[in-house]
């Protein structure tokens, strides 16, 4: 049995309308809820100019892995918090804000971002260490949702003037 840790996650940004219940299904696989109590979210939890929040106890590894990914291969924003498991990992924080690859930063159980010597050292300089700080501060933006016919009208147009 894996290591597990409970976890949050906060999700928000462009999605497209048909992607929706994949989301809702990529979070319910990872066994999130709506609230620590167990409610289950729907595709009617996901509104425009709101972020999304999802909780899980009991996660291997603490991550919400299917809709990590899912995000992911769809350049959707999020932020993960995970506890800790006693002398196998302690908390992070993992960062997507919508393009290039998830960042990981260490916490304390008080939810503070942990920056390393080694890690301040090799930063360099007081200005590369608050951009690293900024970066771990990434809140995702709420969603903003795009109709798939509004994508394919250009294209439509384009083709058939």
């Amino acid at each position: 049995m894996a290591d597990r840790a409970s976890a949050s996650i906060v999700i928000g940004g462009a999605i497209h309308r048909s992607h929706i219940p994949g989301l809702i299904e990529a979070i319910s696989s990872d066994g999130g809820r709506a609230d620590w109590d167990g409610e289950p979210l729907e595709p009617s939890s996901i509104r425009a100019g709101d972020t999304l929040d999802a909780c899980a106890y009991e996660l291997p590894g603490g991550t919400f892995d299917w809709t990590e990914q899912f995000c992911e291969e769809r350049g959707i924003p999020y932020v993960r918090s995970s506890g800790s498991c006693g002398g196998v990992f302690g908390p992070e924080r993992v960062v997507f804000t919508g393009v290039g690859t998830a960042v990981q930063f260490d916490m304390t159980e008080n939810d503070e971002i942990v920056l390393a010597r080694s890690l301040v050292r090799e930063l360099g300089t007081m200005e590369a260490v608050e951009a690293w700080f900024v970066q771990a501060e990434f809140v995702p933006p709420p969603f903003a949702i795009i109709d798939d016919d509004a994508v394919d009208a250009p294209v439509e147009e384009a083709l058939h003037g």
